[in-house]
Formats: structure tokens, sequence, C-alpha cells
């Protein structure tokens, strides 16, 4: 197997895609893996191992989510794709994590086809390769550390390296299963010996103890059959006896409840008088309860519901008095009271003057806000008035200035002219050739941009000084226009008003109607209060008035009808006491007391007429028992129950102790013939499991000792490992060391045959590995992983690979160890193999052009090659 191209997406420290093209790199030969630690080095070779397996080639990397690069966009889909060649064919696989967690893959074969399946395509990749991710971890990729340790660890912790290289686990497996059975099977022994302790039996003489056995079983069967025989006599007496006292039982309760009911009979006869009378009781309580007393019911509540009805109607008059009385005060109440629409006449006024006020308060209110706002307007005009005396000061001042500057201008100006002129020549302006008093040049320097500037500054001044005059005159007539609107307004109050007079008259005016509205309030809620109350005292006693009117009626209405319903319930009431009386001398009742004294309720009635009956049924029955007893018991003796009794004891008494005879016998007879018939075949099983117990603790003691069969199977692989190490070690360390194993245990050392010793050429002596040097334990612990890594790929049914990456290891060794490890690498690589190195060793870097650089950022590291 040999990568011809890797492509890296969002993956690891590889936050972006990134493309490692192998096949830039050559077709064999070393090239090296370089950058900063933490850059992304090892990556790369997790990266195959995921593409290819599913799983980095670290144990602590193993997770799926740890391998999401933390720099990738959350958009950027997490994937390696990877090209690789085995022997002729060539092949793609593509493997991806989804956002849910879960894994994807593609696997496309040389003629096309592809699958896609996470169990399929592990096992084609492992059928391609020839290796599982183990495998390919220990043989393709060798972090050198691991190996350092195993160059330097024991037997114990070389056997667990081996079993995981090699996979000697099932021949441990095979070991343990040999202590499993041997134990199994001594527990099935102990527990069969457990069964021949429990009865007492040596397991040994067991023969003997069968043949007794044997002999207390005939005797036994012998007293059992004897008791049985015995038993069944005294069952048969029991039988007879038991019969016999039955039937005596029965008679002698015969003749027991014959006096028994001759007695009770003669109890009941002496009832007969107490029970004629509760029946006359009954049946005149039967008559007043059915016959006299809903008549007398009836009287009673008519009686009753007329009483009620003259009640009523005394009510009835009652309020018809009371309602005429209330009328004739409702009357009396209405004709002292003030006249209401004169009142209402009054507060119209009242109301009227106050709402007068009230708009006049308020005109005079926006009268005194108008005053205040012109003068607070001529105030602003007289500021206005001052600014502008200063900028009329300010642009006479720049007007002089200019006018000054000007004039000194123009004098500068006709003394460089006169100084051109000569006598006899004419003067440019007037044309004169006699020039008596030329003009002399000022002593002032002023130039044309002086006097720009002092015209721009007039100017400026003049103009500030007409906008403020403007605003000044448009404030003012607006004064005046206010001022006259205002005494015009004023006017309609004070006839001759004037402006300069108007503060204190508005002032003086305010006041006055401010008292005056004022006191029109007060007066109005005074007047309110009053015409309120009047109000309600008329309302109050017109309602008065109404509801007695409405009572006087409603009284009258209810006498007529309560009047008529007395009438007519004294008819009835007269009419139902008639039938009660009738009613007690027909049924034979003196007089009320007479009846109300047989008078009871329907349950008493009930319970009477139970009692008489109960008492006729129960006679009857007495005298039929008596009559049938007498039949059945002429003739006959009262039986002897006491001398029965004591047969049935003693028959019970002699079975019994047969019974328990018979049952120890046989408790006995069974115990003896179980322990008999479980023995037999425990000793049949005991001599199996003897023979099988024996031959697995042999052979679980060989396979279990000192040098048991996992350890003796690993030595062979070991002895192998060491031989190609040694083909390594020889040359890096020019014939100096050779690798042994040792051979012998030392002292009591539980597990020995993978101990490695270094024979020193040059002392002709062994001496342990850990004895070895930094570089020393370098080439000895590199020369193990190739050589370890030739055999594993043997084992692994030949396959071949043409591609090796080796993590770091290389800082220790000097210039010269370097040297003969590069050199050893590079014989190995031979032709058609590639060997990736990761280092940081700056020498390394000047010896191996082929160079694969993997940069570090702050966005994710980046890859680059060098050849």
């Amino acid at each position: 197997m040999k990568p011809i191209k890797l492509t890296m997406s969002a993956f690891g420290s590889y936050a972006d895609t990134q493309t490692l093209d192998f096949a830039k790199l050559g077709t064999n030969g070393l090239y090296l893996i370089t950058g900063e630690t933490g850059s992304g080095k090892t990556t790369i070779f997790d990266a195959i191992s995921f593409a290819l397996f599913g799983e980095a080639s670290g144990e602590g990397r193993s997770k799926i989510a740890m391998l999401r690069s933390d720099f990738a966009a959350e958009k950027v889909k997490t994937y390696v794709e990877l090209d690789f060649v085995c022997g002729n064919d060539k092949y793609n696989i593509k493997r991806g994590i989804k956002k849910n967690g879960q894994p994807e893959v593609a696997l496309v074969l040389p003629d096309g086809t592809s699958k896609s399946g996470i169990k399929e395509t592990a096992s084609k990749i492992a059928e391609i390769i020839g290796l599982d991710r183990d495998q390919f971890a220990q043989i393709v990729m060798i972090a050198q550390n691991d190996f350092l340790r195993f160059l330097q660890s024991g037997t114990d912790e070389r056997v667990k390296i081996l079993r995981r290289i090699f996979g000697t686990e099932a021949l441990r497996q095979f070991q343990e299963r040999l202590k499993i059975l041997v134990k199994e099977e001594n527990d099935k022994r102990e527990s069969i010996l457990l069964g021949f302790k429990r009865y007492e039996v040596d397991v040994n003489k067991r023969e003997e103890q069968f043949t007794e056995w044997e002999t207390q079983i005939g005797t036994g069967k012998a007293e059992l059959s004897e008791a049985n025989k015995k038993l069944g006599e005294y069952d048969k007496k029991k039988q007879t006896i038991a019969a016999e006292l039955a039937v005596a039982k029965e008679l002698a309760k015969k003749f027991t409840d014959l006096a028994t009911f001759r007695l009770d009979f003669e109890k009941h006869r002496n009832r007969t008088e107490e029970m004629a009378k509760i029946k006359t009781c009954a049946d005149r309580g039967e008559i007043a309860l059915h016959k006299v007393k809903p008549l007398a019911d009836d009287a009673q509540k008519t009686a009753k519901d007329h009483a009620a009805a003259q009640t009523a109607l005394t009510k009835a008059k009652e309020q018809d008095v009371a309602a005429h009385a209330e009328l004739e005060a409702a009357s009396k109440a209405i004709e002292i009271l003030p006249p209401l629409a004169e009142a209402q006449v009054a507060m119209n006024d009242l109301l009227k003057e106050g709402v007068d006020a009230t708009a006049k308060l308020k005109y005079l209110t926006d009268l005194q806000t108008n005053r205040k706002e012109i003068v607070a307007k001529q105030s602003t005009l007289t500021r206005a008035q001052g600014e502008f005396d200063a900028l009329d000061a300010a642009f006479k001042t720049a007007d002089e200035k200019y006018q000054a500057l000007e004039e000194a201008f123009l004098r500068s100006q006709a003394g460089i002219l006169a100084s051109s002129l000569a006598d006899d020549k004419p003067c440019p302006v007037c044309g004169s050739t006699n020039h008596p008093q030329p003009a002399q040049l000022s002593e002032e320097d002023v130039t044309e941009a002086n006097l720009k500037k002092a015209k721009e500054t007039k100017e400026k001044a003049q103009s500030q000084r007409e906008t403020k005059s403007l605003a000044c005159g448009t404030l003012n007539t607006e004064i005046d226009t206010l001022i006259k609107r205002f005494v015009s307004d004023f006017a309609e109050f004070v006839s001759d008003a004037d402006w300069e007079t108007s503060e204190k008259e508005l002032a003086d005016l305010f006041t006055q109607t401010k008292k005056s509205s004022d006191e029109l309030t007060a007066r109005w809620n005074t007047e309110k209060k009053n015409f309120d109350k009047l109000t309600a005292d008329w309302n109050s006693v017109t309602k008065r008035k109404t509801d007695a009117e409405a009572a006087i009626k409603s009284a009258q209405a209810l006498v007529d009808e309560r009047t008529t319903h007395e009438r007519n319930l004294l008819t009835r009431r007269d009419d139902a006491q008639s039938a009660y009386n009738v009613a007690l001398q027909t049924n034979d009742f003196a007089d009320e007391a007479d009846y109300k004294s047989a008078l009871i309720t329907q349950d008493t009635l009930v319970e009477l007429n139970k009692q008489v009956l109960d008492y006729e049924k129960k006679g009857e029955h007495l005298a039929r028992d008596i009559a049938r007893l007498e039949n059945e018991t002429i003739g006959k003796e009262i039986p002897d129950l006491t001398k029965l009794q004591t047969e049935k004891v003693a028959v019970d008494a002699e079975s019994k102790t047969w019974n328990e005879k018979r049952d120890a016998i046989n408790n006995q007879l069974n115990k003896t013939e179980t322990a008999l018939k479980e023995l037999r075949l425990a000793a049949v099983g005991f001599e199996k499991v003897e023979k099988n117990y024996a031959a697995v603790k042999q052979l679980a003691e060989t396979a279990n000792g000192k040098l048991d069969f996992e350890t003796f199977a690993q030595m062979a692989y070991f002895e192998r490992v060491i031989r190609a190490a040694n083909l390594r070690l020889r040359l890096m360390s020019q014939n100096r060391y050779v690798l042994l194993r040792k051979t012998d245990s030392e002292g009591k050392q539980k597990r020995w045959g993978l101990e490695i010793e270094v024979l020193d050429a040059y002392t002709g002596k062994a001496r342990s590995a850990n004895s070895l040097s930094g570089g020393e334990s370098f080439m000895a612990s590199l020369s193990l992983a190739l050589g370890l890594s030739d055999i594993v790929q043997q084992s692994a049914g030949g396959v071949r690979l043409d591609a090796m990456f080796i993590d770091e290891g290389f800082g220790s060794l000097d210039a010269d160890v370097l040297q003969l490890a590069i050199r050893t690498l590079t014989e190995m690589a031979g032709t058609g193999r590639i060997i990736g190195i990761i280092s940081h060793v700056t020498e390394l870097g000047n010896q191996i052009d082929k160079q694969v650089r993997v940069e570090k950022t702050n966005a994710g590291s980046k890859i680059s090659l060098s050849d």
C-alpha cells in the first residue's frame, strides 16, 4: 500500500481544504515532515488512518468528534480523501463526518464500482491492504517512543505489547479457560464429596456402607408390613365403635330435644292471656290510626288555617289604617314647602350673572397678557435701537478709515507719477511741460490690498447697520399696531382709555372684577346647596304621598281578599270538627281522650301484629315437634354414651401407637433408601469427575507455569523480531551491539523468556538494555521498531507495504548516529518504497531534500512541498 494523494478539509488543525500530493515526492526514498509543535504534522498520519479505517492513528485522538477542526467555518464540511495504490491497482476512498456527528464513507475500486456502507467498506479495506487498524498502526506508522518503552520494559509489559501485535490473546484466554476448567471440575468433585460427608460416609469405604444399608432396608420392610397389618385390624374396630356411637348420640339428642320442647310448650301456654291483650291493643290501635286519625288531623289543620287567616285579616286592616295616616302626613308636608318654580327662576338669574362675570374676567386676563407682550416687544426694540447705534458708530469709523486710506493711496499714486516728471517734458495727466509744485511721495505705505480690505470692512458695517435699521422699523410698526388694538379693546371698559395710564386702570379693573366673580361663585355654591335640598325635599314628599295613595289601595284590596278567605276557612273548620266527632262515636271511642289512648303508630301496629303471629306459629311448631319426637322414642331407652366414649378412646390410643411406630419405620426406610440411591449415583459421577479433574489440573499447571503457553509462543515471534532488529543495529552501531533474548530466569521471577540483553563487542559481555545511553537506546529501539515492523508484515500474510511513517525520536542522536540512522532508513526505502519522518531536528532538514512543511497560523495550518 502506498499513498498517492491526500486531501483534508476541516480536519484536525486544518481549517480549509489542504492537499498533500505524495506523487511529487517520488516513488521511493526518504522525506521529512517538519513544522512547529502543534502545527499538525501527526494529523497527516491521523488523516490517512481515518480515511482507511475510520479512526485516527493515536489512541488519544480516537473520538470522531475530536477530529473536526476548531478553526473551520460552520458550513465547511469535515472529510478526508485518499488516493492510494496496492500492487498495480489504484483506489480512492473518501470519509467524512455529517452534521449530526455520524460518519460516512465511499470507496471507489479500480473497475469504477464503489462501496459506501461502513461495515462493507471496512471489510473491503481489510481485504485490499491485508491489515486491520492496529496492525497498520504498528507496521506503517511507527511511534518511536513507544518502542523505547518496549526496549526497556520487563517480560510482563512485553507480553501485553506482543499480545496486541501478534494476536496471542487466544493463548492467554486458553490458559484462563484451563484455570476455569480446573476450578469447575474441582467444584464438581467437592460437591460430590460434600454429599458423602453429609451422610458421614467415607468415599473410599462406600461399598461396605451400601451393604449395611441394604440389610437395614430388608428388616425395615418386614417391620413395616407387620405394622400395617395391626393398623388394619384397629381401623375396623374404630369403624364399628364410630357407627354405634353415632346412633347412640342421635337417640340421646332426641330424648334431650323432647324434654326441651315440652318445657318450651308449657311456657308458651302461660302467655295466652298476655297475647290476647296485645291483640286487642293492636285491633283498637288500627281503628284509631286508620279510621279516626285522618279526620282528627283534618279538623286540627282547618282550625289552625282559620286562626292564621284571622291573624292575616287583622294585619291587613292595620296596614289600611297606617296608609291613611301616611297620606295625611305627606299632604301636610307638601303644604309647608316653599314654591319650587320661584327658586328655579332665582337660580337661573344668579347663573347668568356668574357667566357674565367669568367672561369679563377672561377678557381682562387676555388684555393683561397682550399688554405684557407689547411691553416685552418695546424692551426688544430698545435693545435693537442700542445695537443700531453701535453699528452706526462702527460704520462711521470704518467709513472714515476707508476715506483716509483712499486719500493717502491717491496721494501716493500722484507722488509716484510726479517722481517721473522732468523739466520740458509734458505731464502725462495735464500735458504741461512746467512743473512748479510736483506732488510729493506719501510717507504712509498704503497698498491696494489694504484699501480693498478697508472697503470690505466699511461695506460689511454698512450692511449690518441697514439690516438692524430695517428690523427696528418693522418692530416699531408692529408695536404701534398692537398698542392701537389694545387701546381700542380696553375702550369697551374705559371710554377715555390711554396707553400710558392703561396699566394701572387695567389692574384695578381686573381686581374689582375678580372680587365680584369670587363673590358670585360663593353665592352660587350656597344657593345651589339650598336649591338642591329644596328639590330633594319636594321629590321626597311627592313620592311619599304617591306611595301612601298606592298603599291605601293595596291595603283595601287585601282586607277584602282576606275577609272572604277567613269566612271560607271558618266553614271548613266547622265541617271537619263535625266529621271528627261522628268518627269517635261510630268507632266506639267514649271521647277524644279514649281515642288518643288507643292511638298507636304504624310501626307499633306492625310490631304488635308480628308478636301475635309469631306466638301462634311457635305454638304450632312446638306441638308438631313434640308429637314427632314422642313417636320416634316409643319403646326406647336413653343410651349410655360414656361407656361407648371410653371404648373409642382405648381403640384410638392403640391405633395411634401403631401408626407412630409405622411412620418411624417408614421414615427411616425412606432415608436409608434415598441415601443409598443418591450415593450410588454420586459414586458413579465421582469416578468420572476424579479422572477429568486430574487430567485438567495437570494441563492447567503446565499451561500456567513459570513459562506459560502465551509467553512460549511469543518467544518464537520475539526471536524473529530480534534477528530482524540486529540487521539494522549492527549497521547503526558499526557491529558493536547485538540484541539477545535472555534464556534463564532470575530468582523467583514469575514470568521470564522475553527479557532483552545487549552483547557489547567491545567487552565481549552481555548487559541489560537499560544500561544503554540515550543515543544507543534510540538505535536499539529503532532497530526493534523496524524489525517488529518486518515480522508483523510477514505475519500478516506476506503483505507488502510500500510506505512507512516514523513519528519523532531523532532529537537525542549525535551527528554520527544520526547519519547511521538516515543511512539505515535510506537502505530500507530501497526501490519503490517511501519512508516519511516527522522531526524537529535541524540536521534532518539539511540532509533530506524532500520535505513537507506544515505552517501554523491563526486561521489553521497550511501544507507546502519542497523537493
